[in-house]
C-alpha cells in the first residue's frame, strides 16, 4: 500500500514540475507579446507597435537625454509622419517584463521607416556617438515589425 502511494505522489510530482516546466518556457513569448494590434492604412503596415528597452547608460533620443532605465519605446503616424515615442516604466520589486507600469512620455523623434527582410522578434536599438561624445540612438527596430525606423 505504502509503495502505491510513493508511486502516485512522485507521478504527481513529475506532472506538477512538467507543468510549471512549461509554464516557464512560455513567460518570454508571453511577456513579448504585448503590441497593440491595430491595422495601419495599408495592409503592409502596423500602428501602434510597442517593445520594451532597458539603456544602461545615459542616452540622447532626438533633444531628450534618457536616464539609464527602462522605456517604453512605440512607433505611431501621425498625418503623414512616423514618429518612435519613448515612455518611462518603473523597475519595482518583483518586477517581471510586460507587467512593468508605463509613466510619461519622456520623447517623441519623427523618424524616416525602411522595410527589412524579416520582423524582429525583440524591439532592437543601435547607437551611435555624436559629435558631442554622447550616445545617441540611430535606428530603432520596434519587436512585430518588418521596418526599421532611422532618427
Amino acid at each position: 500500500m505504502n509503495n502505491i502511494i510513493t508511486k502516485t505522489t512522485r507521478i504527481i510530482a513529475a506532472i506538477t514540475l512538467l507543468v510549471l516546466a512549461v509554464g516557464a518556457f512560455n513567460l518570454p513569448v508571453s511577456a513579448q507579446d504585448h503590441q497593440a494590434h491595430q491595422a495601419g492604412p495599408s495592409k503592409d503596415f502596423a500602428i501602434g507597435k510597442k517593445g520594451e528597452v532597458h539603456f544602461n547608460v545615459q542616452v540622447k533620443a532626438g533633444d531628450a537625454a534618457l536616464k539609464p532605465g527602462m522605456y517604453q519605446v512605440q512607433h505611431v503616424v501621425e498625418g503623414n509622419d512616423h514618429v518612435i515615442i519613448f515612455k518611462e516604466m518603473s523597475m519595482p520589486a518583483g518586477y517581471k517584463m510586460g507587467a512593468t507600469p508605463v509613466g510619461k512620455e519622456v520623447a517623441r523623434i519623427k523618424c524616416k521607416v525602411e522595410p527589412v527582410a524579416n520582423k524582429a522578434s525583440n524591439t532592437k536599438i543601435t547607437l551611435r556617438t555624436n559629435a558631442a561624445g554622447e550616445k545617441e540612438i540611430a535606428e530603432v527596430q520596434v519587436a512585430g515589425e518588418a521596418f526599421k525606423h532611422l532618427l
